[in-house]
Parts: structure tokens; sequence; C-alpha cells
């Protein structure tokens, strides 16, 4: 019997739709040459990627790792069949883990990345040797290429599924689906994820912010 529950929390659809934003204003802003907004907005991600990180361990059923995570034969037989779940499928997870360990290591290199100029280098430029600055500064070019073109494949089998199988787009929007013989997962109260996110975000714009701010 088909019975629509709640899948997904205030939080991880707040993560999931402020990430593709921040992804697009890190884009343009770096391609514009808009170094001081492009280090807010990458101070913002890694508030955002940090705070989902926890909500990963400790936040409501569906955002777990552990609940989510699949082996490759799990994977494979999903995609012959797939199927409506409650959750992340077991084929997507390998992206969603693909895609949040390449935007930490996109906030990562960021941080001792050189941009020939004193005021819009990356705070640990100063305190890292030249060599690993100039690895970082490469990483951090190449990675956000690799970072567009996932995504880019993440929205077309998402816009796919979501014509053929199941509305995951829908359901990551409105937060519920209708699946048969589902059990409504257990969602803890976002205004902890909210809290623990406002708190980085003043951190982070704390130690770099209000520098970056005077020279927008």
């Amino acid at each position: 019997m088909a019975q629509k529950i709640k899948v997904w929390d205030g939080a991880i659809r707040f993560f999931h739709w402020a990430m593709v934003l921040l992804v697009a204003g890190l884009w343009f802003s770096g391609s514009e040459g808009y170094i001081a907004l492009h280090q807010l907005l990458a101070y913002s991600l890694a508030s955002l990627l940090i705070a989902r990180l926890v909500w990963g361990v400790y936040g409501s059923q569906t955002a777990r790792f552990s609940q989510f995570a699949a082996t490759p034969k799990a994977a494979l037989l999903y995609l012959r069949h797939p199927k409506p779940v409650v959750g992340h499928n077991p084929a997507s997870s390998y992206m969603i883990f693909t895609l949040l360990s390449l935007l930490l290591l996109q906030i990562i290199s960021g941080l001792a990345t050189f941009d020939n100029s004193y005021m819009s280098d990356g705070p640990l430029v100063a305190v890292l040797p030249a060599s690993w600055v100039d690895l970082a500064s490469t990483v951090h070019k190449f990675n956000i290429d690799v970072i567009l073109i996932l995504i880019t494949i993440h929205v077309f089998f998402a816009v796919w599924h979501s014509w053929r199988h199941d509305n995951v787009i829908k359901t990551m929007l409105t937060g519920s689906a209708t699946i048969h013989n589902a059990v409504q997962p257990t969602l803890r109260p976002v205004w902890r994820f909210f809290v623990m996110l406002a708190v980085l975000l003043s951190l982070l714009y704390y130690w770099q912010g209000r520098v970056l701010m005077a020279l927008l």
C-alpha cells in the first residue's frame, strides 16, 4: 500500500539547494575575478559542509551516511531495477559521497591558493611552503572543473530518474514522497542544524569575513 511520508527534513533540503546556489556563485565569482566575494561564499560553503557532515552522523535518519552507504553490488542492482526508496538510493549515494569529498577538497585547497595578491590569497598561503601552495593552487583550479562535470551528470540523472521513475526533484523540494510499504523515518528537530550552521558561519566570518567585507 502506498503512503505519503516525510523523507527529507528541512536541514537536508536547505543544504541541497543552498549548495547549488553557493557553487554557482563560487564558479561565477572565481571566473570573473571577484576574489573577496569568492572567499566569502567559500566560507559560507565551508560552514554548510561541516554542518552537513555533523548532521550526517547525528541528524535525521535519512540524513545519516550510515543509512545510505551501499556496496557496489547494491548500486548495480538498483540501476538494473530502479524503484522508489526512502532517502538516497544506493546508486546516488556514490555521487553524494564523491561530491561532498571534492567540495571539501576545494575548500581546503582554496585556503592555500595563491592569487597574485596579498590581500586575496588564501589565509594559509603565508604559513605553508611554496611547494604546498603551488600544489593547492593547481588542485583548486583543476578540481572545480571535475565538480562542475559531476554536478552536470548528477542533474541529468536526477531529471531522467524523476521522469522515468519517481520524482526525486519534487521530493527534495517538498520533503515528502508517496512510497509503497514505506515506514516513516525518524526526523530530528532541524533547529539544531541551523544553530550549528549559524555558529560555524559566525566563527569563520569572525576569522576572515570582516577583512573580506572591507574589500568588496
